[in-house]
């Protein structure tokens, strides 16, 4: 017999062996028999939980309402929470009100900019690749997502570039190192090297990065032609392999975990036992802020972090 749930409140999602509760009104990701569970965290978990949270959008119904809160809460949508819980919160409980309070706080500070990220799949990965090209924006082997990461952002009214001096609607935001003040810089001219050589500029601090690395061709492509990134002090560019890594974005030990990278980041040399405890307590835009890289040979992880 169905059962109505009243006071419902989620706290993690988990899948479920395939077969089992084949009626549910909302069905998440199941596997198949004897298939390997995910482990808490995984990409597909959030995912599901993303799924989750669509279909409650779509619900008129108070109490499917109700969890959408818990949901928003839960991937960190913060201001989302805060604006439905004033929509349909009890104001005369106690309870609603305190968790008003903090989701106020939350919500005028940060609003919903640190949302857990869905994690992309491949389709969805090759799709943004396709959109990069559509917008013309170069292929940069050591910042594949520059857009993603915050390097550069659109204008829909276009800006010049200082240095070849035409209109852009892409435009550089992260550290240049040059004894000019630089405004604007256009995606092709830092992929082709011209801004670094009209400027005798870098985009990374040459002392600021993993030693391994013998080529200086790769030297060359990090420094003059690849966009940097903005960090809380000093940006640093980790390698593996013999080559610098692809730089992923900033994040903390719960985006980690959502993508299933943290055990991953967390097996590194550099780190001793204290900095890997804090690497598991960063926080996204927190005092302590971690940046993630990714091998270009193995796919192995790994973090930089710095201090507010």
């Amino acid at each position: 017999m169905a059962a109505k749930l009243k006071n419902l409140k989620v706290t993690k999602v988990d899948f479920v062996d395939q077969g089992a509760n084949p009626d549910a009104h909302i069905k998440l990701f199941k596997r198949k028999d004897g298939e390997k569970a995910e482990p808490k965290g995984k990409p597909d978990s959030v995912r599901a939980l993303y799924t989750f949270k669509e279909k409650l959008e779509q619900s008129e119904d108070k109490q499917a309402k109700e969890v959408l809160v818990d949901v928003y809460d839960l991937l960190d949508f913060k201001k989302d929470a805060y604006e439905l819980l004033c929509q349909i919160g009890n104001r005369s409980d106690k309870k609603t009100l305190k968790r008003l309070g903090t989701l106020k706080d939350y919500a005028e500070n940060w609003g919903n900019h640190y949302a857990l990220p869905k994690p992309k799949t491949p389709e969805e990965k090759q799709k943004e690749k396709e959109r990069q090209a559509q917008l013309g924006l170069p292929t940069f082997r050591y910042h594949p997502n520059p857009l993603e990461t915050g390097a550069f952002k659109e204008s829909a009214d276009g800006v010049v570039c200082d240095c070849c001096g035409k209109t852009t609607h892409i435009f550089y935001t992260a550290p240049f190192y040059a004894v000019e003040d630089i405004e604007y810089l256009c995606p092709e001219c830092i992929a082709s090297g011209e801004a670094a050589r009209k400027y005798d500029g870098s985009f990374q601090d040459d002392c600021s990065l993993d030693d391994g690395v013998d080529d200086p061709e790769k030297l060359d492509e990090l420094l003059h032609r690849t966009p940097g990134y903005s960090g809380w002090q000093q940006e640093y560019w980790r390698a593996h392999c013999g080559d610098y890594c692809a730089y992923l974005g900033q994040l903390g030990a719960r985006e980690l975990r959502a993508l299933g990278v943290l055990e991953d980041v967390l097996d590194d040399p550099m780190w001793d036992d204290e900095h890997k405890e804090m690497i598991q307590e960063s926080v996204n835009g927190g005092h302590l802020q971690c940046y993630l890289f990714q091998c270009l040979h193995c796919g192995k992880h790994l973090v930089w972090m710095d201090f507010d």
